[in-house]
């Protein structure tokens, strides 16, 4: 537990130089395409874009409840996009970063982070678009989007903790990452980020019912109550309680881990 505070307290205080760091990285990046920092908000559009007319136009998609599918999907996209993306690139900025943060005065920790704040134009894109359709659709804003003051916060905190203790495990062991992309294609399926599980009569009861304490599947569906308007945090009961403790595992197993390889990364690289 102490490694944990030792972790937030240090990404509170080095939360500027983090968010530094991602511009310089976004900016360098950005200065090898010919459309720059274009490409941020082009590509989640035309990520939705062309789910719109395979899905939308080409397959005419249902989602669960009557909801509308397209709005209900983007959502789930947007949620589990930016999961996928802070958690992979997470893993790999230790090992990427090691060097840069050698030099500097500023914890190794903080890389992740740094990663973290690169893909927030992403998630309020791919969001924000699902949301839209949304209104189209006749579900409207509501009291219910207060729950973005709870979603967002427990979003960060629990991806920042998988990405961190990812990052750990791929400075000992490198091939790890060929393990996380294989996990993450599994997940787009199992978390209801396309498709409902619940539609799909040849998956036993014991396996969907399992996916509500799925975290990403807590989130996921956290965003699209709050869209829809269909139930309040307290609502979900244990699965607030499974989420937390879950989370809270998740960050101190994360910090600890990283506290204990922190002074010998050179070493393993």
């Amino acid at each position: 537990m102490k490694d944990a505070i030792i972790y937030i307290k240090e990404q509170f205080k080095y939360l500027r130089i983090a968010a530094n760091l991602s511009k310089y990285s976004t900016k360098s990046t950005s200065m090898q395409n010919r459309f720059g920092r274009l490409w941020e908000i082009l590509d989640p559009l035309v990520q939705l874009a062309i789910n719109y007319i395979i899905f939308g136009i080409l397959m005419h998609r249902t989602a669960p409840d009557g909801l509308p599918p397209l709005p209900w999907m983007f959502i789930g996209m947007g949620v589990y996009s930016f999961m996928q993306h802070v958690i992979t690139t997470g893993a790999k900025s230790v090992t990427k970063q090691f060097k840069l943060t050698a030099k500097m005065r500023f914890p190794v920790s903080i890389m992740p982070t740094s990663s973290m704040i690169g893909f927030f134009t992403e998630l309020f894109i791919m969001v924000g678009g699902g949301l839209f359709l949304a209104v189209f659709s006749g579900y409207y804003p509501s009291v219910y989007w207060l729950q973005f003051l709870y979603y967002i916060p427990m979003l960060i905190i629990f991806t920042l903790s998988v990405s961190l203790l990812c990052s750990s495990i791929e400075v000992v062991f490198p091939d790890f990452k060929f393990f996380l992309n294989y996990i993450f294609r599994f997940l787009m399926y199992g978390s209801g980020v396309i498709f409902d599980l619940g539609h799909f009569n040849v998956i036993p009861q014991v396996f969907i019912q399992a996916q509500l304490i799925n975290p990403f599947y807590y989130l996921i569906e956290g965003f699209r109550d709050i869209a829809f308007g269909r139930a309040w945090i307290w609502d979900k009961g244990m699965f607030n309680l499974s989420f937390w403790l879950i989370t809270i595992f998740l960050l101190i197993v994360a910090a600890n881990s990283h506290m204990k390889i922190r002074d010998r990364i050179s070493d393993y690289l």
